[in-house]
């Protein structure tokens, strides 16, 4: 195997009596599979096996240029080889094996691992994927190296180009392409090392399930066989690719699906990285766990089981501090959508001092009390307790159904305006001149409302109840790592939160969140979004609940339809 870079064993065992009949090694024809297939006949011979090469045809060996190849293309023509008892062991790359096996067949080995990336080769030598011209060619005929190349890139023109190595960099070199996205182990089986330009990234392209090892097949019944090849089964590659193929295989996926999976084995820890193109909008879902080596089934279908229910559910990151997120949460959630809860303000509320002074003097008199947040309405409640005061005893003017809940539980007379807005419940407060009102707000609202009902002759008066901290810095880490992940809205109930998210956002994260639709609470956090940069920007006609699930709804993409026939999860 002249030129061949496949790992080699550390010392040579000395020929025994072989067995009079060779082992028979199927293989395709292609330059990549002889030279597969030679490095496993060395192997043999050195132990003392003898063996022979038998050429293959397969269906995707002669498929028309520049068409896709399906499942088991490279593979089905050698198994039934192997079933006919034309040859004796099989020689596939472990990325083209179905993950449906025959209980007639057996994988004997899978062998040493080459690097599993995939490498960018570009016809104007030193270019990178970041570098590639605007609208630039890239040949595969992959999708899922498609999928996750648009991801990244969507302004590059994806196209399909076929046939070997050498073929398609002949293509390259022609002109036809501007880049090839090729396998980093076939390259360096061939001794193509020089052709890359860049290795990508996991936070690019997960490799697809396998790639980079071999899978050496046997029929199930032999033994001699399997012996001959137990030598060239190596630890960590069977606990990676078997970890790998289970996630393929329970996502309901084949090698021609738009997934990648790739295991790391550090001492009895199996790290597994998985990615799948969604079913809801462009993008890639991306994700990592960690386990014990022994349970590496169990860890590939608890990843396969996220990834098939978030790959189809849109995602949703809420800005508000958590108890105040928690009935639009709950309410994205019975939608089918996934909610992200990340406070991008932290709400403060005053204790003693004024509040109390205002909230007591206010109870001796029996004045309107007005609060326009229920922020406002439970900073307030926590000054009735704390001076054992009676909340029922006082009437309340409020703006929203959330607001009115707390009040009513509490035994209070709430009235509600004919819309849910602060200058809506100044102007229809049922007030008479000289009427005492405490308005309770936050200290960066608008001070309005108070304005409005002094200009109607009540003797109204604001006091703060409760503070307003942007970034809070707790949510730094939450909020970078959501954008990780495809994000198709985000919601902000005021100017505050909008500003908050974007002091919390790395570069890389602001990028992608001033691109994701904002829907706003109110024309003046809706103007805050799209001064701060928001390219699009869905002002809610109303902040109760169902109100913005509708609106959060409407930016959201569509769930395509499933095919007929099709099975809960299937990728292809």
């Amino acid at each position: 195997m002249s030129g061949a870079t496949l790992p080699a064993e550390s010392a040579t065992v000395p020929r025994r009596d072989a067995a009079s009949i060779p082992l028979r090694i199927g293989s395709r024809g292609s330059a990549l599979a002889l030279v597969q297939a030679n490095w496993v006949a060395e192997r043999l011979r050195k132990r003392g096996t003898a063996a022979e090469i038998v050429i293959i045809t397969t269906s995707g060996d002669v498929r028309a240029a520049d068409t896709a190849w399906g499942e088991g293309a490279f593979v089905t023509a050698i198994e039934a080889a192997l079933l006919e008892g034309s040859v004796d062991i099989a020689v596939h790359s472990a990325k083209d094996v179905p993950t449906d096996e025959d209980e007639r067949l057996a994988i004997a080995a899978w062998t040493l691992r080459e690097d599993p990336r995939d490498a960018l080769v570009c016809r104007v030598r030193g270019m990178s994927l970041a570098t590639l011209p605007q609208g630039a060619r890239v040949g595969t005929d992959s999708p899922r190296r498609t999928a996750f190349l648009r991801a990244c890139r969507p302004d590059l023109r994806m196209h399909p180009l076929s046939g070997n190595v050498d073929s398609r960099l002949r293509k390259l070199d022609e002109g036809e392409s501007d880049a090839l996205v090729l396998a980093v182990a076939g390259l360096t089986r061939l001794g193509r090392l020089d052709r890359i330009d860049e290795i990508l990234p996991l936070d690019v392209v997960v490799p697809a399930p396998g790639q980079g090892a071999l899978a050496l097949q046997t029929r199930a019944s032999d033994e001699r066989a399997a012996t001959a090849l137990a030598p060239l089964d190596d630890h960590a590659a069977r606990i990676c690719v078997q970890a790998e193929r289970a996630f393929l295989a329970a996502t309901g996926g084949g090698c021609r699906s738009p997934i990648g999976a790739l295991g790391e084995l550090r001492g009895d820890e199996l790290t597994l990285h998985v990615a799948a193109e969604r079913d809801v909008a462009p993008g890639v879902l991306r994700m990592t766990d960690t386990a014990p080596a022994a349970n590496w089934r169990h860890l590939a279908e608890s990843l396969a089981a996220r990834v098939v229910s978030g790959r189809s559910r849109a995602r949703v990151v809420v800005t508000r501090p958590p108890e105040a997120a928690a009935p639009l949460a709950r309410a994205l959630a019975m939608a089918g959508v996934e909610t992200l809860v990340v406070p991008t303000i932290e709400i403060l509320p005053e204790e003693g001092g004024d509040l109390d002074a205002a909230v007591s003097a206010a109870a001796s008199t029996g004045a309107w009390l007005v609060a326009t947040s229920p922020n406002g309405v439970r900073a307030c409640l926590s000054s009735f307790d704390r001076a054992a005061l009676n909340p029922a005893a006082l009437r309340w003017g409020v703006v929203g159904q959330a607001s009115a809940a707390l009040l009513r539980d509490r035994g209070a007379y709430v009235f509600l305006p004919s819309r849910p807005l602060g200058a809506t419940l100044a102007a229809e407060l049922p007030i008479e001149p000289g009427d005492d009102v405490l308005v309770v707000r936050g200290d960066i609202a608008d001070p309005s409302v108070g304005a409005v009902l002094r200009a109607r002759h009540a003797a109204a008066i604001d006091v703060v109840a409760y503070r307003t901290r942007e970034a809070p810095p707790l949510s730094r880490a939450p909020l970078n790592e959501a954008f990780l992940q495809p994000i198709d809205a985000i919601t902000f109930a005021s100017g505050s939160a909008v500003r908050g998210a974007l002091l919390l956002a790395d570069e890389r994260t602001r990028d992608a969140l001033v691109r994701t639709p904002a829907v706003c609470i109110g024309p003046r956090t809706a103007q805050v979004a799209l001064t701060a940069g928001f390219t699009q920007v869905c002002e809610a006609d109303d902040p109760q609940i169902e109100a913005l699930v509708r609106s959060i709804s409407s930016v959201l993409p569509a769930v395509p339809p499933r095919r007929a026939g099709a099975a809960p999860g299937d990728f292809r």
